[in-house]
């Protein structure tokens, strides 16, 4: 049991969205080159953290969750002592056990000075660092500082060197995801988003393969390229974490350039995939259309070959052609004969042929005209009046004679109402026009003659023919190009 044609265009795309993800997952030359950027990126990262001064002190935790590691200043710099940082271990000191922050002070029973209080500098540890690193109340920490974060504000801890005088190892203080989730996150990521941007650019194309919608579709692929780009998950190189790239632009050394590679890889993909579908589902469509041409224009020449030979118009000519025999109108016979013969030679050569000129189509119509003329004898008249200039227009074949033939066989044809049809050039139409004088007893035809026309005038021109009928007159007009050519075809 196979799946819906419907489907078949979504199982495609998921499995090409899978080799999409394979080759960007899993490609030797980018998986050496992010191996050597995170390689770099720590090492540079270390460097920098080294050569950066580093400060010793006491954390401090505040009721609130953030605290100060309070690092003493040495004496002799009283005159650039920290007021702020003084404040800071005031309002700590406040919420801390008395002991925790108790100062040495000159025995008060004796008569020597009282020691000055300590003079601190406090640097800020944000609430979220304090809970992640695990870190407690009255920790000796050896740190990093950065800036302030805005003007007036105290430093802020960028590093932990040390914690109560042991190495702080970053590793041992985070539950790092392994490398199959991590592997696992990053190739449903990039599956998601190739077969979402695959969707974007072959729906809808089967049915339009226009520059503009192409270009329209490559505008939603790439922004919504764009906005998953933030909802990409990412690790942070520093301390392990999960989380997504939205989160995280100011966080942590990412290997962007890489990731940027991935992404423009999907897109590229989508992109040319999307047109390639275009142009395929085109070039299908083409075919079907060539096909159904032939199919048509076999049937259009099977149908007039069978016109031509049915007992019932073989009958009438030869009945036609026995009366002139009778009349001892032998040469008149003799002529009525060739025209039966031109008329099975047109059909015979262009068998294989779906276009003719109109000047080729029209000498046809003239050995069908004279037959039709010798039948209704004085009671029809075909008058044709094209330009010489014309007459090497393109056509498809035998378009004019089912015209004629529909006007004789729908309408009277007598002495007293003769039919006279009409065939003349109006600027670049053919058109093919007879009074209305409709039979009392209707014949049944087929239906399929301005219809079968019709089709295989719209299948080589892009454009149908124009049929009209004021009741008073029929009229049928066959466009051409400009230069006489079939539109967009010849």
């Amino acid at each position: 049991m196979g799946f819906p044609k419907k489907y078949n265009t979504l199982i495609i795309n998921a499995l090409l969205a899978v080799v999409v993800c394979m080759v960007i997952n899993f490609s030797y030359l980018l998986a050496v080159r992010e191996q050597d950027r995170r390689e770099y990126e720590a090492t540079q990262w270390l460097r920098e953290v080294e050569s950066m001064p580093s400060k010793t002190g006491v954390l401090r935790i505040h009721k609130d969750g953030y605290g100060y590691v309070l690092v003493e200043v040495p004496q002799d710099n009283e005159d650039n002592d920290n007021e702020d940082g003084n404040a800071v271990a005031d309002t700590l000191a406040a919420d801390s056990p008395a002991d925790t922050l108790a100062d040495p002070l000159a025995d008060p029973d004796t008569d020597s000075l009282v020691v000055p209080a300590p003079v601190y500098d406090s640097i800020h540890v944000g609430s979220r660092d304090i809970g992640r690193l695990s870190l407690d109340d009255g920790d000796t920490l050896r740190v990093v500082t950065g800036g302030a974060r805005r003007p007036g504000a105290n430093p802020v801890v960028i590093r932990v060197m040390e914690v109560n005088g042991d190495p702080f190892d970053y590793g041992e203080r985070f539950d790092h995801p392994s490398d199959v989730m991590v592997m696992g996150m990053q190739v449903a990521y990039y599956l998601l988003l190739a077969f979402i941007l695959l969707t974007v650019m072959t729906a809808g194309a089967a049915r339009n393969a226009s520059v503009r919608f192409y270009l329209a579709r490559s505008v939603y692929c790439v922004s919504i390229a764009v906005a998953m780009w933030f909802l990409m998950p990412v690790m942070r190189p520093r301390s392990g974490e999960i989380a997504i790239m939205a989160m995280n632009m100011r966080g942590g050394v990412f290997p962007f350039d890489i990731m940027i590679m991935k992404c423009a890889f999907v897109v590229v993909v989508a992109l040319f995939y999307g047109r390639t579908y275009q142009l395929i589902w085109q070039r299908e469509g083409i075919m079907i259309e060539n096909e159904r041409l032939k199919s048509e224009n076999l049937r259009s020449r099977y149908n007039t070959l069978v016109g031509q030979i049915n007992p019932h118009f073989l009958f009438n000519s030869l009945n036609s052609l026995s009366a002139l025999v009778r009349e001892d109108k032998n040469d008149d016979a003799v002529r009525y004969i060739d025209r039966l013969s031109d008329t099975f030679r047109y059909t015979i050569r262009n068998e294989a042929n779906a276009t003719t000129t109109l000047g080729e189509e029209l000498e046809f119509v003239s050995a069908y005209k004279y037959l039709l003329e010798v039948r209704y004898a004085g009671k029809l008249f075909i008058d044709i009046d094209v330009d010489a200039g014309k007459l090497g227009w393109s056509l498809p074949t035998f378009s004019v004679q089912p015209l004629i033939e529909n006007a004789v066989k729908h309408n009277v044809i007598t002495r007293a109402r003769p039919l006279r049809v009409s065939i003349r050039t109006e600027g670049n139409r053919l058109v093919v026009s007879n009074p209305i004088n409709p039979k009392l007893e209707p014949e049944n035809g087929t239906g399929i003659g301005l219809a079968n026309l019709d089709h295989r005038w719209r299948l080589l021109t892009g454009h149908g023919i124009d049929v009209r009928n004021d009741g008073a007159t029929f009229s049928v007009s066959l466009p051409f190009g400009d230069g006489g050519e079939l539109n967009d075809v010849l």
